[in-house]
């Protein structure tokens, strides 16, 4: 497939730059439900924004790494911190009608199903366009969408989300192999990246509601 190809249908640049959005939102209301000071906040929203692209250019020979060339990665990056710090601390009747309508906890399951969606799609229409096979490129979409998150979450010393009951990497597959079958169409079918993006976010906050998981019976001991 050309890069021409790739570009077209997968518009991976697009949702990468949202995903990083999304991710380092995420990463924001982590830090401010952690209560992590101002330096906290920005350094691990854009860990949580830059941390699977980054990990995905370097396994796939990107390199140096898309956040270190292209200057709108960190600044989105920051931009959805500082954006967090003020919807949740600045207080206008607006805002407070937000924050009553969408506890912390809401929006932060809101932002990080949007990241999985964004990067599962970006992750592997990138891959594709360094030319790995549609497996490999699938998982590159499942690394770039956990990968942000795991950081995070090793770093306020959690459980990675992705390692717990809930589905996780499970939605970012799936929406990466609806993106590598649309690789085998035609590029007038851009729509399809965008649908592979929403079921990837809608499948993660269904089965968050739902209870859906993988857990294990309980070991014998």
């Amino acid at each position: 497939m050309s890069d021409v190809h790739a570009n077209a249908l997968h518009l991976p640049l697009l949702f990468d730059l949202l995903g990083v959005f999304a991710a380092a939102a995420s990463g924001a209301l982590t830090a401010i439900r952690k209560g992590l000071d101002l330096v906290g906040v920005l350094v691990l929203g854009a860990v949580t924004g830059l941390g699977g692209g980054a990990v995905r250019d370097l396994m796939i020979g990107a390199v140096p790494p898309a956040m270190l060339v292209d200057w709108r990665y960190l600044t989105i990056a920051t931009a959805a911190s500082l954006g967090m710090i003020a919807v949740e601390y600045r207080r206008t009747p607006a805002l407070d009608e937000v924050r009553e309508r969408m506890p912390l906890a809401t929006a932060y399951n809101i932002v990080d199903a949007a990241t999985l969606g964004c990067f599962a799609v970006s992750g592997t229409g990138k891959a594709l366009q360094f030319g790995l096979a549609a497996m490999p490129a699938a998982l590159m979409g499942v690394v770039t969408a956990v990968g942000g998150g795991v950081i995070r979450d090793v770093l306020v010393n959690e459980v990675p989300t992705v390692l717990r009951r809930e589905l996780y990497a499970i939605p970012a597959l799936i929406g990466a192999l609806i993106i590598v079958v649309s690789a085998q169409l035609e590029p007038a079918v851009t729509p399809l990246a965008f649908l592979a993006a929403a079921v990837t976010a809608a499948l993660r906050l269904v089965s968050q509601r739902r209870g859906w998981h993988l857990q294990l019976p309980q070991a014998r001991r």
